[in-house]
């Protein structure tokens, strides 16, 4: 019994990490001039322009600063929830990464503080937003 209980774990656990693998590289939304850079399977990108560990990834560009992935919640094949951070430290939201044929789509799960900034003036961004693989 305790050997059938250690087999489905371990399926398990390597499904998640076969899940996470595809969440792995640079995306780009021109419109919003918006970059992200993702590894799920390991926190070991580092941000440029921040004296920081390295982290799951980060959203930069024409947003309020820079967002940075600090934990990976929830992944399934094709989906994943990320907690992410403002530079600042003060604002902290769950955004959902979904994996499309050509790149992903960020959702903003929840009103979020995720803002675009344009002529200095913050701007609403789309509540989801598409990004093309690199």
């Amino acid at each position: 019994m305790k050997k059938i209980g250690l087999l489905l774990l371990a399926l398990q656990m390597s499904a998640m990490t076969l899940a996470q693998k595809d969440f792995k590289g640079g995306y780009h939304n021109m419109e919003c001039q918006i970059r992200m850079v993702l590894n799920l399977e390991k926190a070991d990108i580092p941000i440029p322009g921040l004296e920081l560990d390295s982290c799951y990834g980060y959203l930069q560009g024409r947003i309020n600063s820079s967002w940075i992935i600090l934990k990976v919640k929830e992944v399934s094949e094709k989906s994943a929830v990320v907690r992410v951070m403002c530079e600042k430290g003060d604002v902290a939201e769950d955004i959902r990464v979904t994996l499309t044929e050509d790149g992903a789509d960020v959702e903003q799960i929840r009103n979020s503080y995720i803002k675009g900034v344009e002529n200095r003036k913050y701007v609403k961004l789309p509540k989801v937003i598409s990004f093309k693989k690199d």
